[in-house]
């Protein structure tokens, strides 16, 4: 099978990812700035989405397969949800699940044909169909739960990292 077109795309924002986490070490991951999640926090929160498009492919709840089943389908519900029940995580514990998280989505993404990343939302969710004329493939979910989320929240660490250095 031909090599879908997205993996590329995630193979780099992922290794952009763990390049950030590498340069901050075990104790930069402790890090938290002004706000209530530290760098850790980001990267569970990562995986926990990564999760969610898991779920999605394989035709499961996503919030199931996040570890939140039967929070309200409100993103920022879920996200709190994702954080009070990973937030007493050790650094390890966070990195061995982001990694072994990621590792099982790009095994999965990489049984996937761009035919496959073509077939819509409801293709893969028949038991939780959005709406009916919302036809939209879905390799927008997997560019929105990779290598868009990874950016978005590179951004957000950096962020965070120069608040914890202006506290110092």
């Amino acid at each position: 099978m031909t090599r879908n077109s997205e993996m590329e795309q995630i193979e780099r924002g992922w290794r952009e990812l763990q390049g950030l986490v590498e340069s901050l070490g075990p104790a930069g991951l402790q890090l938290k700035g002004s706000g209530t999640w530290a760098v850790k926090d980001h990267l569970v929160h990562i995986a926990a989405w990564e999760l969610s498009l898991l779920g999605l492919l394989n035709g499961e709840d996503r919030r199931t397969a996040m570890g939140v089943p039967g929070v309200a389908e409100d993103t920022d519900a879920i996200n709190e949800a994702v954080w009070l029940k990973h937030r007493h995580e050790t650094v390890d514990e966070a990195l061995a699940f982001s990694r072994r998280t990621h590792a099982a989505l790009v095994e999965r993404l990489g049984e996937m044909s761009d035919a496959d990343l073509r077939r819509s939302y409801n293709h893969y969710q028949p038991n939780d169909p959005r709406d009916p004329n919302d036809d939209r493939p879905v390799v927008e979910w997997v560019g929105g739960n990779t290598y868009e989320h990874y950016a978005e929240h590179i951004g957000w660490i950096d962020q965070l990292v120069r608040e914890s250095r202006a506290e110092r």
